[in-house]
């Protein structure tokens, strides 16, 4: 009889290798400690996308299934069976995009959600439920991570909510590593991921997350029976997941699990919409702040005679992507906005504040003329300073195990290719390729240069000349300042001139206050439901959240009476 074959891990077995033996006492005290405000800030969520159109339509939907259990929807307190309440509070969730984000994905509808409905089925402690959050995060940002050269990105990494439901379920239900191995390649079986034009306009984005989660959930659930999956549904070079997803696979990025921590980097939105509006924002609330202290009243609408904003490239390009769905012949809705810095700006300064009451239609359709009067007179420039900033960011709390260094000239040429097929088209803001080659160029090339050199050096020197193979055990993930820049300037009718400028977002890791944030959060958009003593008690069962027991906790963070 011939010998086995003896193969190498793959990577859905190493995975599994982790996930099955990692331990809560492995766990550091600063990551846990992110992961319960993770699960505060998306229970916020939930209560500002439960009273949406999109969010009441999921849910009526769902209801009609007749699918009852012992899972709840938050904040209505409804019991549904498991696949179905992970559906309808991921839907909530979207709904505003009010969600959290790591260092590479929209890690927490799945990693919070999943767990929490899992463990309501199964009546496990909540520090399962943490544990299962935590592990959800470290899977799904390094997944993000190792395909973050490729035509996905960002929220449209629908795929990582599939392979994070697989992880936490199989921890959560007890699978064993030959299992959860099944379980994450069964997931990734029929990658998910979205198109463009039905995220960025209608309703149909509110589906990007509990689609996947469900399928990831049902994954581990098909593999607990004895279903198998492709165990090289990773690295087959052909018609595997990064063959398939990425431009340059960076299958490094899936490294150092239990030693560096991707739940470190966890941002939590301070008002809803995607992430690269914040900073923009946070400048226009401080020239809001300061202009009334100078004029004793708040400045309105008929102050405004234009308004100019500087931003990095992610958040131009996000605008570029959304414009065509705000047209003039587009109604405004809470989803179609997500996106715009013009069109947000102008509801901070109509509203002085910038909630889900103020993306609610009936705050849309009542103020729309003064929004698109304000939209139209803000004019977005890209500046390369801001742009290459944030990929310092990115790039500099890696180090020698940055993509920079690693990749090869051919791999360089594919990405940038890649790229080039996605990104063209009509564009309403231009990103001032001139302007980077005649302002930045020498400066900027002799900069990318010495950081390739430097990066390259230090990993021949790691690895005694040989090319070094990155390695995330080595990175200090809380050293992270997650920075998207941009500068917002207003010119007043009565001539004066007023600015401010943003680094980093508040609740997002290098910003001061990044609890007291998420804190303020809660209160805003649970507050009106649930009354200031309820909240109170919710935030404190939520910051002792291993000390809590699941059923109470559920009870405080939903509507009275429900």
């Amino acid at each position: 009889m011939p010998p086995q074959a003896v193969h190498s891990q793959s990577v859905t077995e190493r995975l599994a290798d982790w996930i099955c033996s990692v331990r809560a006492a492995d766990v550091p005290a600063r990551v846990l400690e992110k992961a319960r405000y993770q699960t505060l800030n998306v229970i916020a969520s939930l209560h500002a996308g439960a009273d949406t159109e999109p969010g009441k339509a999921v849910r009526n939907t769902v209801a009609k299934w007749k699918k009852t259990g012992p899972c709840t929807v938050i904040p209505t307190g409804e019991k549904m069976a498991l696949h179905e309440a992970v559906l309808v509070n991921a839907a909530y969730a979207m709904a505003l995009d009010y969600d959290d984000y790591v260092y590479m994905g929209h890690t927490g509808h799945s990693a919070v959600l999943g767990s929490w409905a899992i463990c309501e089925e199964e009546k496990l402690p909540t520090r399962d439920l943490l544990l299962a959050q935590v592990i959800a995060n470290e899977i799904g940002g390094r997944v993000g991570a190792s395909c973050v050269l490729g035509p996905q990105n960002g929220q449209a990494w629908s795929f990582i909510h599939a392979i994070e439901g697989a992880a936490l379920a199989s921890r959560l239900y007890g699978l064993n590593k030959e299992q959860t191995a099944h379980a994450l390649a069964i997931a990734f079986y029929q990658p998910t991921f979205t198109l463009w034009p039905g995220f960025m306009g209608p309703t149909s984005k509110v589906l990007t997350a509990g689609g996947p989660t469900v399928t990831g959930i049902q994954a581990a659930q098909l593999a607990r029976e004895g279903l198998t999956g492709a165990r090289e549904i990773f690295e087959h070079p052909r018609k595997g997941f990064w063959a398939s997803f990425t431009y340059a696979s960076l299958p490094g990025m899936l490294t150092g699990l239990g030693k560096s921590w991707i739940t470190d980097t966890i941002a939590n939105k301070k008002y809803p919409g995607c992430a690269y509006i914040d900073t923009s924002m946070d400048a226009l609330f401080m020239i809001l702040e300061e202009f009334e202290k100078k004029n004793r009243r708040r400045m309105v609408a008929e102050d405004v005679e234009k308004i100019g904003v500087r931003a990095n490239l992610l958040t131009v390009e996000m605008d570029n992507l959304s414009a065509e769905h705000v047209g003039e012949f587009e109604k405004l809705s809470p989803v179609n906005i997500n996106f715009s810095i013009p069109y947000n700006l102008g509801i901070g300064i109509i509203a002085g504040k910038h909630t889900a009451g103020e993306l609610s239609q009936e705050f849309l359709d009542k103020h729309e003329p003064v929004i698109r009067d304000l939209a139209a007179k803000t004019k977005l420039t890209h500046d390369w300073e801001m742009s290459f900033q944030v990929a310092k960011a990115f790039a500099g709390v890696l180090g020698r195990n940055s993509p920079v260094a690693q990749l090869s000239p051919r791999q360089y040429f594919k990405v940038l290719r890649g790229y080039q097929s996605q990104m063209g088209g009509k564009k309403k803001n231009s990103i001032n390729l001139r302007g980077l080659l005649f302002d930045h160029g020498t400066d900027l090339a002799r900069q990318a240069a010495a950081f390739v050199r430097k990066g390259r050096k230090s990993a021949a020197k790691a690895g005694g000349g040989a090319r070094h193979e990155p390695d995330l055990s080595e990175v200090d993930f809380s050293r992270f300042k997650m920075a998207f820049p941009s500068e917002v300037t207003i010119e007043t009718a009565r001539g004066e001139k007023l600015s401010a400028r943003q680094d980093i977002p508040f609740g997002a890791p290098g910003q001061e206050k990044y609890f007291e944030t998420v804190e303020e959060k809660f209160r805003t958009e649970a507050g009106g439901a649930l009354g200031g003593g309820q909240v109170d008690r919710a935030i404190a069962m939520m910051k002792d959240l291993e000390g809590s027991r699941l059923e109470e906790l559920t009870k405080y963070v939903c509507r009275p009476g429900a």
